[in-house]
Formats: C-alpha cells, sequence, structure tokens
C-alpha cells in the first residue's frame, strides 16, 4: 500500500511539474495560447494540462495527457496503446485518447498529446518524427501485408471508424515519449523560471506546485489561467527574481558533463574529454599549460573585444580547482565581473562577483607543521569539515609543510554556511588577505591549496588571488583523498 501511495505521489509530482511548465508558457511576449487548464473538466482523458490558442494567432489548442512510471520496465507500442486493461474491463489508452479527441474536434481544431517518461518500442519509435512528435507520413501509409497495417487495421477495429477518420485522428496525435525523469522536469521547469524573470530551485518550484495543487482543489475557475491570473499568483507568491543588470556575454566551459542553458554563450569551450566524474580524474598540469588555458585565453580575448566583455555570464559543471583557475585569468584588477549560478539549499540563484561584501567573517586556525618544510597547506572549509581528510594528506607528504591554515566561517563551516554572494565575496576577499599574511609569516615558498567551498567562492577568490607566489590547487579523488590538480603563478 505504501509503495502504491509512493508511486502516485510521484505521478501526481510529474503531472504538476509539467503543467507548470506548460502554464508557464503564458508568461512569453508572443506566446500563441491565451489561456491554460489544469485538469480541464470537458476534455475527457486529455485534461491533464491544456492550452487554448489565440484567435488570429495561427496555433492550435493542444489538449494533454501526462502519464508517469515509476521504472523503465515496459516501453509504448502500437499494440500497447491499443491493448485492454488486464481485467479485460475499460478501455484502451488509444480509444481514450480518441474518444477525447472526437468530442473536442468537434468544437475546433485541436492536438492531442500523450506525454510520458516511458519510451517506445521499435516499432513505435520510428513512426515518430523527432522534430515535432508528430506521426509522419510512412504510418499513414504503410506497405500491403505490413505488420504496421495489420495494426492499423486493429485500430480501425476497435474505434469503429472509417479509415479517413482514424486518419484524422492520427494527424492529430502527438507522442512525446521518453520525455524525462523528475529531476530533469525540475531542471527544465528552473530554466524556463530563470529565462522569465522568476526564482528558481527547490523553494520555488515547491511554491508553483503547491499552487497547481490548489487550483486543481478549488476547481471551477481557480482552474482555468491566464497570463493576468498567472503574473496576479506570482507576485503573490513573490516568485520574481529580483532585477539586476543583465551581463553582455555568456561563458560556458563543460567539464564533467555537458548541459545547456536558456540564454546562448558568446564563447563555448567543451573541455569534457578530460573530465570524468565518475573516476575524478583531471587533466595533467601538460594538458592543463598546453591545450586548455590557450583556449581559455583565446576564450578572454574573443570577450575583450567587445564593447561589453567584461561582465560575464558563466556557466559551467567544472572542479573546484578550475573554477578557481577560471577566476583567476579573469582578475578582478583586470576589470572583469562574473556572474555565476549557485545551488543553495535547494534553490539557484545567480551570484555576482561585484557584490557588496556582507558582515560574514572566516575563522582562521593555523599550526605549525615541520620544521624542515617549505610550502604552506591551506585549506578552505566553507561548507564541510575537512579535518580527518587533511591529517591523511599530511601523513602521506611528511615533512612537506611549515605550517597548516584553516579558513572556516567564525560559525563553523556547513551546507548553508555561504548563503549569498555578497557572503561569497566576504570569504573570498578575506581568504585572499589570510593567505597573504601567512605566506609572509612562514616563508613560505609554494601555497598548496584544498578547496572545500561553492564554486562561486572559488570563482571569486581566484579573480583576487594575487601576489601571494605560487599556488597548486588540488581536487579531491573518488578514494577521498587529494591529488594535485593545476599551479597557478600569481606573483
Amino acid at each position: 500500500m505504501g509503495e502504491q501511495s509512493a508511486s502516485r505521489l510521484e505521478g501526481d509530482r510529474y503531472q504538476h511539474l509539467y503543467s507548470w511548465y506548460e502554464v508557464l508558457r503564458l508568461l512569453d511576449e508572443d506566446c500563441p495560447f491565451e489561456s491554460a487548464f489544469v485538469e480541464h473538466p470537458e476534455a475527457g482523458a486529455a485534461d491533464d494540462v491544456t492550452l487554448h490558442a489565440r484567435p488570429g494567432s495561427g496555433a492550435v489548442s493542444r489538449f494533454v495527457q501526462v502519464k508517469w512510471h515509476v521504472d523503465h520496465r515496459d516501453v509504448y507500442s502500437l499494440e500497447g496503446l491499443a491493448a485492454l486493461p488486464p481485467s479485460g474491463a475499460g478501455r484502451s489508452l488509444l480509444q481514450k485518447l480518441f474518444e477525447s479527441w472526437r468530442k473536442l474536434r468537434a468544437l475546433a481544431p485541436v492536438e492531442v498529446w500523450l506525454v510520458s517518461n516511458w519510451s517506445t518500442d521499435a516499432e513505435l519509435g520510428r513512426c515518430i518524427q523527432g522534430a515535432d512528435y508528430r506521426l509522419g507520413e510512412a504510418f499513414f501509409d504503410p506497405p500491403p501485408r505490413s505488420a504496421l497495417k495489420r495494426r492499423l487495421a486493429g485500430w480501425q477495429g476497435q474505434l469503429g471508424v472509417t479509415r479517413e477518420t482514424l486518419r484524422d485522428f492520427c494527424r492529430d496525435l502527438r507522442l512525446r515519449l521518453g520525455f524525462g525523469s523528475i529531476s530533469d522536469m525540475e531542471e527544465q521547469v528552473d530554466e524556463r523560471m530563470g529565462r522569465l524573470g522568476l526564482r528558481r530551485g527547490m523553494g520555488p518550484r515547491a511554491i508553483a506546485l503547491d499552487g497547481v495543487r490548489r487550483w486543481i482543489e478549488e476547481g471551477g475557475d481557480a482552474k482555468c489561467l491566464t497570463r493576468e491570473s498567472l503574473q496576479g499568483f506570482i507576485h503573490a507568491r513573490e516568485l520574481l527574481a529580483p532585477r539586476e543588470e543583465a551581463p553582455g556575454v555568456g561563458l560556458w566551459i563543460h567539464g564533467w558533463a555537458r548541459r545547456a542553458w536558456e540564454r546562448p554563450p558568446t564563447v563555448e569551450l567543451d573541455w569534457t574529454a578530460h573530465f570524468h566524474r565518475e573516476t575524478r580524474s583531471v587533466p595533467d598540469e601538460d594538458t592543463w599549460r598546453g591545450r586548455l588555458l590557450p583556449e581559455l585565453l583565446a576564450a578572454r580575448q574573443r570577450l575583450a573585444d567587445r564593447p561589453d566583455g567584461t561582465f560575464i555570464d558563466f556557466r559551467g559543471k567544472l572542479p573546484l580547482s578550475t573554477v578557481l583557475a577560471v577566476g583567476f585569468h579573469f582578475p578582478e584588477a583586470g576589470g572583469y565581473r562574473f556572474r555565476a549560478e549557485q545551488p543553495t539549499r535547494g534553490e539557484t540563484f545567480l551570484w555576482r562577483s561585484d557584490a557588496g561584501r556582507s558582515a560574514r567573517r572566516l575563522r582562521a586556525t593555523e599550526r605549525e607543521g615541520a620544521p624542515e618544510g617549505r610550502a604552506l597547506l591551506v585549506v578552505l572549509q566553507l561548507t564541510g569539515d575537512a579535518r580527518a581528510d587533511v591529517e591523511r594528506f599530511e601523513a602521506e607528504h611528511p615533512g612537506a609543510f611549515r605550517a597548516v591554515l584553516f579558513l572556516e566561517p567564525e560559525a563553523g563551516p556547513g551546507d548553508g554556511a555561504v548563503g549569498s554572494a555578497g557572503d561569497a565575496v566576504a570569504f573570498a576577499v578575506e581568504a585572499r588577505e589570510l593567505l597573504r599574511r601567512a605566506r609572509a609569516r612562514w616563508r613560505a615558498g609554494v601555497t598548496h591549496l584544498l578547496l572545500y567551498a561553492p564554486a562561486s567562492c572559488c570563482l571569486f577568490l581566484g579573480q583576487r588571488l594575487n601576489a601571494v607566489g605560487t599556488v597548486v590547487a588540488y581536487e579531491r579523488t573518488v578514494a577521498g583523498g587529494y591529488a594535485p590538480a593545476l599551479t597557478l603563478e600569481t606573483g
């Protein structure tokens, strides 16, 4: 019973995420739809979310059935769409969609959509156009005595319609199958909310999904959304993101994985061949200096050649050491500013490197190491305590470090220790100063830096990392230790 309840809740979540994703279309200035409905009372099986075309827009109203499956034990097929329930009673999914279409089509042109995380078998998959989820022309004129011909005859017999009516129905059918997981939907919802100037992440999504549930529970007019009523909901729930100056250029660097964001980049670097998340392997120093760094410097020059090229919208899934290096090669002293995506406690923010410093301070804990050591070990631990790992690291490098410096928030490290862009800037600036003083005090020739911090903090620190000598940045290994990743000569 518990598993059934969990499955039902997952299905509701998937449906509501998709509904919110589609309803957000109403906020687009050139949206061809004038209204949307969640669980339309007259749409039959295609009622989960409906989009109603604006007169004169040239669009066709869209009626959507959303089906969620907890695993991928099966796929959709031509035969499966026409399969009756195991009990033999009731109607097939094909019959349900057809009845909805026939009722709706009598009033106006429509599209009936089936959206699901289940994919298709090869036979059905060959019939669906990748461009628009339509059934391709080959579907409507199969070879005589082919399996597809027999399937369509079966559909026609089950529906009890003429060949022409079946053809009309299938031309209005859209099969958006293999659409994605709940996490995929959450990511796409976040991207659309961000593009539309809304807050995004776990908190704002929860507010939006609660709204969808309430619309359904209240029923009646509450389930019908217009651009104006949706804007009213957004203002009432404080979902608008604060407005600020937008960066003039965008830089995407793909490391651990490739992904896309709403706004296209000015410069895009694909380094995925050199980074492997499963093994936590990163490029060696030769690859960094011989290939990746020249590409990064060329990207900087391309951006600098533009009049608006010093305020950069930065996106990328990269190791912390690489993010530090990106910041270092776009220094604050050179006039560069970043806006970077930063997930924090379930919500995704855009943090700026020129944000005003908060009043937050770092606590520095320093201890002497080996008298013969010539290097300084600095541990920037903002989001977690790395002391146990550092002890093992020191044991693996006996006599190497003259001193060890731990930098952490005064309230201690933790998941929410860096709560804003102002915190990130404050910690970056103070970390640089504390590092400078410790290096001078211990007369260290090289600083070895272990990072346990949000990516934005590493980016902002890199921008300010000047006049601290040679810095070797480390990456955490799959075994839990640390390995040198790259060297920065800061002067």
